[in-house]
């Protein structure tokens, strides 16, 4: 999947798992900009 997001402008790819590898979904929050913590908290 193609994540886009405004502001700051920022797009991403994303796998359409079930499930990620702890690796992968670190990096991702990663490079959405932010830490793991804030990440949960969105959830």
């Amino acid at each position: 999947m193609i994540v886009k997001r405004d502001s700051p402008k920022i797009t991403m790819a994303v796998p359409n798992h079930k499930e990620l590898r702890p690796g992968t979904l670190r990096a991702i929050i990663n490079q959405a900009g932010l830490t793991v913590e804030e990440f949960i908290e969105l959830l």
